[in-house]
């Protein structure tokens, strides 16, 4: 019984470390830092100060999360990231630190 409720722990280990957020840092118009949480299902937007969770969406995009209610949007594609929030739009980019 022991290998079965190792492989068991092993599997749960794998899953959680699968789903762990990958924190990423974009660059919007050459001084707004964008810091993003990136899981399969939803990210963790931080801007300006404040703290948003958005939902993934299918799309034929790359990664393409919103919050309605929030008026949010981005598609982030490689290192390339468009966010929206309510009529404007910023580009970014991936904030490459050596």
């Amino acid at each position: 019984m022991r290998p079965l409720a190792w492989c068991i722990g092993a599997t749960i280990a794998l899953a959680a470390a699968t789903a762990a957020a990958r924190p990423v840092t974009y660059l919007c118009d050459e001084e707004l830092e964008v810091k993003i949480d990136f899981t399969p299902r939803k990210a963790q937007l931080h801007l300006r100060e404040k703290d948003y969770t958005m939902q993934r969406v299918k799309s034929a995009r790359d990664g393409h999360y919103v919050n309605s209610k929030e008026r949010l949007e981005l598609v982030a594609n490689k290192s390339d990231l468009k966010l929206r929030e309510g009529k404007s739009e910023l580009q970014c980019k991936l904030k490459v630190t050596p």
